[in-house]
């Protein structure tokens, strides 16, 4: 009995432990690995393929170790094609923020649907391997797997006690929206009474009276993997330390390395890119730049990608709303793809600091800082007529930040530059205050602040703890407000994609009518274009034009943004479709 009975149960427990680690081990290597782990699991599917056909006949103790060895195998390249990533769905990003419902159970299905069909084909398959054959031990373990693992993704969908997200690779971290913490929820108990009356069922085909040995060998091999279904949800919801049993598989994955993080806020046309591109040329090799535009199309990625950066877009919102969780996301993919040194975030003109800063301090992501810097970038020359507008919302960027750059300060008097500062060290007295002019320091515009006002002057890459336990008590008493700023701002925006090539005095001659109003209160215009052989970059800020010469990217695109109030799109649209070159007929 102990061969027919003892013999198969613990061989089932034993690879079915050892394959899960395996799995987890070989995920958590560095992704230029997957390629030969998924070459090799494929070459194992194949051959558990030809072993459950070519077995399908053999009704002998040694043909249920093997057909159950294979049913298992086959398995197994499900589920590592689909957390190295390569078979997974046409939805890699988490849901939005407060998405609920069947609108939330399509974006589930969307991240593993061609996952799920390779399931059913390859159920199909082995399924015709062994029709009509009285060996289909490989067939009924594979379906006895795909039940668990249906069964466990949908109770976590609805809500367990323990997620356990951290058996998630980091390329999977995104899945993590997906997940819901909750004490209980409906399809449990039902999950847990089908698989038990399941369990009894092949309990007892297996102990039947007058049984062979390959039936109660099979039932046995059937019942251990039934029964670690069961166990498998139960630890869903007890208070046990799962991770301990693969603690081994997950000692592959890569220790994160702290990282340098600072945001480079302020509102539109302030100059916080043109900040960055003067940065960018003292930060050193690994860093990466997160950049967030309000419009549906980016522009500042390109612009910041010239100096060579690693730039990653958050595009079509502000990191405040709908991306706070796509910020989460991006940084743990920043981690897993380039392990950088200084994380540089460029948040949308209009987005919420305080509400960022609090997707900053979240406990997942803090351990990943080393520092939090927060620089806020402010335009001289606009900075009273913004204030007057918008006091809220410049005020919080002013007192969340350990250094204030006053950018345009050659654009101002002194008696306006001694106005602003004034008003910033009202506003934040411990924060450094830096006049400049496209982004560099120019020292010697710096006016000397009242003697009792006067600070230690802090590098500007640190973040006084002062700065950051306000940034931290701010961000959580303001996070609610994270939607009010943007509609209560009242901006739109309009982007759109131009021509082969533009005529840059055309280009030039429409910046200065939308500084007249003429197409809509714009704030901020920003675009890239070809100029016959090469290239230019134009900009509106603060009611000021400007062009300059750009290096474009190899699959570089022209394309134009603008944000605003009451803006007219379709005028706009036209305008720019009137400055490309007027080219000569081809005759």
């Amino acid at each position: 009995m102990t061969s027919l009975y003892v013999l198969p149960g613990l061989f089932a427990l034993f690879v079915w432990w050892f394959s899960t680690g395996a799995i987890m081990f070989l995920d958590g290597l560095p992704r230029r690995t997957f390629k030969y782990s998924l070459a090799g699991a494929t070459v194992l599917f194949a051959a558990s393929l030809w072993g459950i056909w070519a077995g399908a006949g053999d009704t002998s103790v040694r043909g249920a170790y093997v057909a159950f060895a294979c049913g298992l195998t086959a398995w197994g390249w499900q589920e590592i094609s689909f957390y190295m990533g390569v078979v997974t769905g046409p939805r890699s990003a988490p849901c939005p923020e407060g998405c609920r419902g069947w609108r939330h159970f399509g974006h589930a299905i969307q991240t593993s649907l061609w996952h799920e069909l390779a399931i059913i084909a390859a159920a199909l398959v082995v399924g015709a391997l062994t029709w009509h054959q009285p060996n289909r031990v490989g067939f009924w373990t594979f379906m006895v797997l795909w039940w668990m693992h249906q069964s466990a993704k949908l109770n976590v969908f609805l809500g367990v006690r323990n997620l356990n997200e951290e058996f998630l690779p980091e390329h999977l971290q995104f899945l993590r929206s997906f997940l819901t913490k909750k004490s209980m929820n409906l399809l449990f108990p039902v999950s847990i009474t089908i698989s038990t009356v399941i369990l009894v069922l092949m309990i007892q085909v297996a102990d039947a009276p007058g049984a062979s040995a390959f039936s109660r060998t099979s039932g046995c091999f059937l019942s251990v993997l039934m029964g670690l279904a069961i166990l498998e949800h139960w630890l869903l919801m007890l208070p046990l330390p799962v991770a301990a049993l693969w603690g081994w598989s997950l000692k592959s994955r890569a220790a994160i390395k702290p990282f340098d993080v600072e945001v480079v806020s302020g509102f539109l046309g302030a100059g916080k890119t043109t900040f960055l591109r003067a940065r960018l040329a003292h930060a050193g090799p690994k860093t990466v730049v997160l950049v967030n535009d309000f419009a549906a199309m980016s522009v500042d990625g390109s612009l910041l990608a010239e100096r060579g950066a690693e730039v990653v877009e958050l595009p079509n919102g502000c990191i405040c709303c709908s991306l706070r969780q796509d910020l989460a996301e991006q940084l743990r993919t920043v981690v897993a793809s380039f392990a950088p040194e200084r994380v540089l975030i460029e948040p949308s003109g209009v987005a919420d600091l305080a509400s960022l800063l609090g997707v900053l301090e979240r406990p997942e992501l803090k351990p990943m800082r080393r520092s939090l810097a927060v620089t806020t970038v402010l335009d001289a020359g606009a900075f009273l007529a913004d204030y007057a507008r918008l006091s809220g919302h410049l005020e919080a960027q002013v007192r969340l930040a350990s250094v204030l750059v006053v950018n345009k300060s050659d654009v101002v008097g002194d008696t306006e530059r001694r106005l602003v500062e004034t008003t910033l060290r009202g506003l934040n007295p411990t924060a450094r205050v830096v006049p400049s002019c496209y982004g560099v320091a120019m020292p010697e515009l710096a006016l000397a602040a009242p003697a009792r006002r006067q600070q230690p002057a802090a590098p500007a890459h640190e973040h006084s703890h002062a700065a950051h336990d306000h940034a931290h008590d701010h961000a959580h008493a303001h996070a609610d407000h994270g939607h009010a700023h943007q509609d209560g701002l009242g901006l739109g925006s309009w982007s759109a994609t131009l021509g082969e090539s533009c005529d840059p005095e055309r280009v030039e001659a429409l910046l200065e009518t939308v500084c007249g109003g003429a197409y809509g209160a714009v704030e901020r215009l920003k675009g890239i274009a070809r100029v016959g052989d090469g290239w230019i970059r134009f900009d509106l800020a603060g009611g000021r034009p400007s062009m300059a010469a750009f290096a474009p990217g190899a699959s570089e695109t022209p394309r134009v943004v603008a944000i605003g109030r009451e803006l007219d799109a379709e005028r706009l649209q036209q305008a720019f479709d009137a400055c490309a070159y007027a080219l000569p007929n081809a005759a």
